[in-house]
């Protein structure tokens, strides 16, 4: 019998079919084998670290780990949705603080990430760990991942210049020390009207480096409990002095943004003083080998005499499913691959990231000299800040409020640039007042999160 439509058409239709069958036998095919757990990370740099402990894992256990690295953006939109429609998730995920909070928007028990509160609890980790940093992916007093890291941030500098410029930083012991030796040496050294040294780098576009000193004060754009925070007295008065520092005839900071920018501007000396969370660090290091003992670090400066002098910026975690079919290897996977206190030493010398195993800190890998950093042994030196800092709250709105900070930032700023003499304090409260209004406002809608409080 021939096909009414013609002999090309026919096995074209042929073709498609076999194609699905064969399509159809290998999903089957995918879901018989499955791994025994899959885990997904949004860095190759993690990894390239993993790899070989997994695949020690998979040995002692007699099981399959499958590791792949997703994109983080895409790796927060699939996610997401993959719970939203009860699609196939992952067995753990390495997440940041803003997939954490996005997870965390409705009833704690629609989350889908398994509660390790009581786990963590029973296994003492709670006293182990630097406790600050279950907060990023902690919510209602709930922990939905294990910390990775600590973060804590240094001032990186420029030693030679600063020994040329008999600049003790030792001395520099607050931001009004440190403010009052920028207004010094912060000029135009060859009269052509440009300036030619600043005191620190400091972004001037975005939320990052007002955030970070806003935690330094222990203002975090959330509470525990999800309320918004940051529109305070204090924290408006950090909000001017950062204006001060980037702004008008009296900065001190100059924003060499990143990448080349930044290393020409190290380079230069264009700056004296860098930001410098431990994993940045480690960026100094392969961006500017030509700086190799050039460099040393030092604690951020207080607010005050004898306050907090260390922040934090940036987290990771890893997370477990609530789908998981084998929940106690994926713990011992964990546990394997973030606390095994062995291999933290060696994997600080490769990666400058502080663990926030305690006990992984007296291994003699963080106190190893290091050349770049003028013999400096930073691991001890960041270990030493470690217990001081700061928490940090996931929510489901931490987005939009960065995005509401750094708008309260820049109209400050742009008041500033055409009032230098003003009073800075009313406009900056009143930014922060009506950013926190807004986010607040958001929050309202969210029926869902508001009865789960």
């Amino acid at each position: 019998m021939d096909y009414p439509f013609g002999k090309a058409a026919f096995w074209i239709l042929i073709l498609a079919l076999l194609s699905g069958i064969g399509v159809a036998a290998l999903n089957r095919s995918h879901r018989v084998h499955r791994p025994d757990l899959v885990f997904l990370t949004y860095t190759s740099d993690h990894a390239n670290v993993y790899a070989p402990l997994i695949h020690k894992f998979e040995r002692d256990h007699h099981v399959t780990v499958d590791l792949e690295v997703v994109d983080l953006a895409a790796l927060q939109e699939r996610l997401t949705a993959a719970f939203q429609v009860h699609a196939e998730v992952p067995d753990l995920v390495e997440l940041g603080v803003v997939l954490m909070g996005s997870a965390t928007k409705g009833p704690l028990e629609d989350v889908g990430f398994w509660d390790l509160t009581d786990k963590i609890h029973t296994a003492h980790l709670d006293d182990q760990l630097v406790s600050a940093r279950f907060a990023g992916f902690s919510s209602r007093g709930h922990i939905f991942a294990l910390p990775h890291d600590v973060h804590p941030v240094m001032l990186l500098y420029r030693a030679d210049l600063l020994a040329k410029l008999h600049i003790d930083p030792s001395q520099l012991t607050t931001w009004d020390d440190f403010t009052r030796i920028g207004r010094q040496v912060t000029k135009d050294i060859d009269g052509d009207g440009i300036i030619d040294r600043y005191m620190i780098n400091l972004p001037d576009d975005s939320h990052d480096g007002l955030q970070m000193l806003l935690l330094q004060k222990g203002i975090s754009l959330f509470d525990p409990m999800g309320n918004v925070s940051f529109d305070t007295p204090d924290a408006a008065e950090t909000l001017c002095w950062y204006v001060r520092q980037t702004e008008g005839a009296t900065r001190i900071s100059f924003n060499a943004q990143g990448q080349q920018n930044l290393c020409r501007c190290m380079i230069d000396g264009l700056c004296l003083f860098y930001i410098c969370p431990d994993w940045r660090s480690r960026q100094f290091q392969l961006d500017v080998p030509s700086l190799s003992g050039k460099l040393a670090l030092m604690p951020l400066p207080a607010w005050s005499p004898g306050q907090r002098r260390t922040s934090t910026w940036g987290a990771t975690g890893l997370a477990i499913t609530k789908a998981c079919q084998h929940k106690d290897l994926a713990w011992q996977l964990a546990m394997s691959l973030y606390y095994d206190k062995n291999q933290l030493g060696p994997r600080f010398e490769a990666t400058n990231i502080l663990p926030p195993l305690k006990a992984a800190w007296t291994n003699p890998a963080y106190d190893q000299p290091r050349t770049f950093f003028s013999n400096q042994p930073i691991g001890r030196l960041y270990a030493n800040l470690a217990p001081f800092v700061p928490s940090d709250y996931a929510n489901p709105y931490t987005s939009i409020a960065q995005a509401k900070l750094r708008d309260a930032y820049l109209n400050t700023k742009l008041y500033y640039r055409d009032h230098p003499n003003a009073d800075l304090m009313p406009i900056a409260l009143d930014q922060l007042h009506s950013a926190a209004a807004s986010i607040r406002q958001i929050q309202s809608r969210n029926v869902l999160l508001e009865t789960a409080h």
